[in-house]
């Protein structure tokens, strides 16, 4: 993990019914775009579980920069297109501070 992310925001979700996983990942993927832009943007890893969940892990600087950037992402039209295929009752969106850094060399 970058030494610099002291944020990690985590979104936790399922789709929409109908959505196929490789339609719902290939939009998910378009998010990369627009997110790598922000500021304090550091990474960002998306996962699928077996049951159809989701986690979405982006890694910020600073939580003022991470704030600012869902901001700035829900203003986007492309984006707010993209989310569209969200679950909303389903999803939890949180932002966590880092307090722990550990790597296998």
């Amino acid at each position: 993990m970058n030494e610099k992310a002291t944020i990690i925001e985590m979104v936790l979700f399922k789709t929409k019914d109908g959505i196929p996983p490789k339609d719902a990942q290939k939009k998910l993927n378009e998010l990369n775009g627009i997110v790598s832009r922000q500021d304090g943007f550091i990474f960002r890893r998306t996962a699928l579980s077996k049951d159809g969940q989701y986690i979405d892990l982006v890694y910020w600087t600073d939580l003022r920069a991470a704030q600012r950037a869902s901001e700035n992402v829900m203003n986007d039209p492309k984006a707010v297109a993209i989310f569209s295929i969200i679950d909303s009752e389903q999803m939890i969106f949180k932002h966590f501070e880092v307090f722990n850094r550990y790597q296998n060399q």
